[in-house]
């Protein structure tokens, strides 16, 4: 299981994502459409992610069918608005066979998701509305799946409103 010490400051992603971007289906729903994952690797992500501390799951109202929302009771949810997609869900799993995942980051994180190939603005993201709101693609194997568990960890903390950027004097915390 990856260490959850990611689960208190931003850390760089390790490298780029290797290869071409997966192919996205351009209308809603945001769809991964090629370099889909195996059950055990969407498997160990969802275990991952709920064991972190104070997440939990239920079918997300903005997803489909058997998309796993991942989120935070009234009293932990304390990041900004925009932390959120629906309530206070913060990340979206899909389900097999596509398993990509949506979720909010701050702009600082989504440009360097961006930048190395492990994920894309949201169609709605690109549209103004959500603009917190990216598709993660789906991991491939362990080492990316340890990378994408990662950015839903980060995604959690920008929802609880305790993501900090390193090398930055401010978090991200919303105003007392």
């Amino acid at each position: 299981m990856p260490a959850l010490s990611m689960l208190t400051r931003v850390a760089l992603l390790p490298h780029a994502r290797v290869g071409p971007r997966p192919r996205m289906h351009r209308a809603l729903p945001h769809l991964q459409v090629d370099q889909l994952p195996t059950e055990e690797t969407v498997e160990e992500l969802m275990d991952c992610c709920l064991g972190i501390p104070l997440v939990g799951s239920k079918q997300s109202r903005m997803a489909s069918p058997g998309s796993h929302a991942l989120y935070l009771s009234d009293q932990f949810a304390a990041g900004p608005p925009e932390a959120f997609i629906d309530g206070h869900e913060f990340c979206h799993l899909h389900p097999l066979p596509e398993g990509s995942i949506h979720l909010t980051l701050p702009a600082v994180l989504r440009d360097e998701v961006i930048r190395l190939r492990w994920g894309e603005p949201h169609p709605i993201a690109a549209a103004g509305i959500l603009t917190t709101l990216m598709t993660v693609y789906a991991p491939r194997d362990r080492q990316e799946m340890e990378t994408v568990f990662g950015l839903v960890a980060q995604s959690c903390q920008f929802a609880q409103g305790k993501l900090q950027l390193l090398g930055a004097e401010r978090s991200l915390r919303k105003a007392p």
